[in-house]
């Protein structure tokens, strides 16, 4: 039986002396409870515990022993099987319970209340299996206690092999069946087992050192490859916002707010298009601030810019109530596009824009007391459904002159049978 032992661990107790001798030790990863607890940044590491709850491990370990008991039934130790079956059967019962009772637990349970159940139950676990195994090693064959030994060492290394995710429970289960195996051996005077003991038990340390070099490789590897993912889309988040900037920029004019000359050239030309296919109504107004020259020239160029941006802001808030595009013309001109309106329609919306213009209050742009007011050029399809933009700006830009000559603050235009106007 002593050969058949050394047969079957002499592998592990030349690799384990050979590690020894390269200075491999124990670290300080193998005392923690479950790896990743100590990382206060991160959340719990409940899928780790979730699996370590598992039950099918526990039926496979008692199952591997029940087959080990298979020689000492045979050999007529029926009560001594049935004291392990009875204490098998209560270690699954338990683990079960646990199982269940995790799955169930509650949403605000604390994480540290299931890992010392789980060092609990895994405690139990290691006395039951050291027990069982110890019951079939005592007084048995040489042929059965390398079975038993056999058995053991699987089970040990199949915890092992969870390591990384909780060292000290899995050391702690190793030690007390080792334990309970190694009190048996040296109740029959087999004491050459301490020593193959000892090389297996630091064989299994350096094991679960790799295991946990390798989670915590990974672990470090998948952090590195969030937080670079988390750059990237930072990056990727702050890009898009630059292009949307670009693009707003590169649509609007920077001082009004509203859309620039490209934009305007571009949606007029789009309206036209579409009312001249679908044969509907659509006007055009040209609006220019009243002496605006002279307001620069006698406030600041601060305060015409500001006074165009207020002017601007009156424009913008009546077009909100219809589907109209209000756009800056260059300088102090500015355009409305109107799609579906007629004429009079057009003519009615130009007075009440030249009326909001005029109530404008400039008391906090210029220091002394100043007014502005606009004139109105407006313009409307005609039937010609080969009419372009240039002839309907041409026709707007006539009524705004016109507007102009009459004394400003004005609204003219060129349509119909003759020129139609409505002054201050």
């Amino acid at each position: 039986m002593i050969k058949g032992a050394n047969l079957v661990t002499i592998s592990w107790q030349a690799s384990a002396l050979r590690e020894a001798d390269q200075g491999i030790h124990v670290p300080r990863k193998l005392t923690v409870l479950m790896i990743g607890t100590q990382d206060q940044e991160g959340e719990a590491p409940w899928d780790q515990l979730r699996e370590l709850y598992r039950l099918h491990p526990h039926l496979v370990a008692a199952a591997a022993i029940l087959s080990a008991a298979l020689l000492p039934f045979l050999a007529g130790e029926r009560l001594e099987i049935l004291v392990v079956l009875a204490i098998l059967a209560a270690q699954v019962t338990l683990r079960g319970v646990y199982d269940r009772r995790f799955q169930r637990r509650r949403p605000g349970d604390a994480f540290s209340l299931w890992l010392r159940r789980f060092v609990m139950i895994s405690v139990l676990s290691g006395i039951a299996w050291g027990l069982s195994l110890a019951i079939l090693y005592a007084g048995a064959e040489p042929q059965a206690q390398v079975i038993v030994l056999a058995v053991g060492c699987g089970i040990v290394q199949s915890a092992a092999a969870r390591a990384y995710m909780a060292p000290a429970p899995t050391m702690l289960v190793i030690l007390i069946m080792m334990g309970f195996v190694n009190y048996t051996a040296f109740a029959e005077g087999q004491w050459v087992m301490l020593p193959i003991c000892l090389a297996y038990i630091v064989f299994q340390a350096s094991y679960m050192k790799r295991l946990i070099s390798l989670h915590e490789g990974r672990s470090a590897a998948e952090r590195r490859t969030a937080n670079v993912l988390d750059e990237l889309a930072e990056s990727n988040e702050k890009l898009r916002a630059a292009n949307e900037r670009l693009t707003r920029y590169a649509l609007t004019d920077g001082l009004t707010g509203l859309a620039n000359r490209r934009v305007f050239d571009q949606h007029l030309a789009s309206r036209i298009t579409t009312a001249s296919a679908e044969r509907r109504p659509l006007s055009l107004l040209l609006l220019d601030v009243d002496h605006f020259k002279l307001f620069n020239d006698t406030h600041g160029h601060q305060a015409g810019d500001e006074c165009l941006r207020l002017v601007a802001a009156v424009l913008r808030d009546a077009c909100e109530e219809h589907d109209y595009r209000p756009a800056r013309y260059g300088g102090e001109e500015f355009a409305i596009v109107m799609p579906d309106a007629e004429i009079d329609e057009a003519m009615a919306f130009a007075h009440r824009l030249r009326a909001m213009a005029a109530e404008l209050s400039l008391r906090d742009v210029t220091t002394q007391r100043a007014s502005v007011t606009i004139s109105i050029g407006v313009s409307s399809l005609g039937e010609d459904p080969a009419e372009d933009a240039a002839s309907l700006l041409e026709r707007a830009d006539l009524g705004l002159y016109r507007a102009k000559q009459a004394g400003r603050n004005a609204v003219m235009t060129v349509e119909g049978d003759g020129a139609r106007t409505a002054a201050e």
